[in-house]
């Protein structure tokens, strides 16, 4: 059942689409200030001890409602499972968004229409290549591959545990501190696997010899090359190369093909991670 539930939500998020509404986490940002102001002065609130205190009641809440509803009728529970990995994919589907920026800067839009779109992968106009396609595939990362594998580890309760730490390590980065840390090292931990087989999935649908280089050469015992594994091995894996001192209208369309080129590259690694779901769903390793 988690390759149809994977396969029916991938298909809404593609064909139908999520309304961003829908799929917002203001209440976690209020649940976390009202656990602040209550704990920041206790020692167990520094450390694992505080984001312990802070996930543990929504995971309980997704637990008691995923085997309340499954015991109560089976599909009730399946499509709280489906709910579940669609609102805790994005906060927007990564495809048409990828969309939009292209035919933006194909289409030579103005300046401005430009800039909102390249914001929303947190890079300025003047910003460089790398940076916007290293920043596209870590939000590939937080937005998608995360989700989907914690999901078929975990089921709804994996899905979510990666969102919301995804949303902590977004708010605690930058802040010193041991709770800072902690969700630094949770987020870490999280991703540790997540880096790996998006790495093999760029080498098996990319350049697979620099892909694979740049992967030895980044790899450590370290928990925080996770990022540089995913960023080196996705750009080895379309060829990537820097150009410099060409005109506004060449460097877009540059843009434009590295863009099309990493975008080509991320569904190629989402299908080949959807073939060897339906491999183990198959041969009976996975329900």
């Amino acid at each position: 059942m988690t390759l149809i539930i994977v396969l029916i939500g991938l298909a809404i998020e593609h064909f139908v689409g999520v309304a961003d509404e829908l799929r917002r986490f203001a209440w976690f940002d209020r649940y976390l200030r009202w656990l602040e102001n209550r704990l920041a002065d206790q020692a167990v609130w520094q450390g694992a001890g505080g984001v312990l205190f802070t996930l543990l009641p929504p995971l309980l809440l997704v637990i008691l409602l995923a085997w309340g509803l499954t015991e109560l009728f089976l599909p009730l529970g399946l499509l709280f499972a489906l709910l579940v990995f669609i609102y805790s994919l994005g906060p927007r589907y990564l495809n048409p968004q990828l969309d939009e920026l292209i035919d933006a800067l194909d289409a030579d839009d103005n300046e401005e229409n430009i800039r909102l779109h390249l914001q929303e992968f947190a890079v300025s106009n003047d910003a460089d290549d790398q940076l916007l396609l290293e920043n596209i595939l870590i939000e590939a990362d937080e937005r998608l591959f995360g989700v989907l594998f914690w999901f078929i580890v975990l089921g709804p309760v994996g899905a979510i545990l990666y969102r919301l730490t995804c949303l902590l390590w977004r708010q605690q980065s930058g802040i010193h501190g041991y709770y800072a840390e902690s969700c630094g090292d949770l987020y870490n931990i999280l991703n540790w696997p997540v880096a790996r087989l998006m790495a093999l999935g760029n080498a098996l649908t990319g350049n697979m010899v620099e892909a694979l280089e740049s992967w030895r050469e980044l790899e450590s015992r370290s928990l925080s090359v996770n990022d540089d594994i995913i960023c080196g091995t996705g750009l080895a894996a379309i060829s990537y190369q820097q150009v410099s001192e060409e005109t506004e209208q060449t460097t877009r369309e540059i843009t434009v093909y590295w863009l099309q080129a990493l975008q080509g590259l991320l569904n190629r690694n989402l299908l080949a991670w959807l073939m060897i779901l339906a491999l183990m769903t198959l041969s009976g390793w996975l329900a």
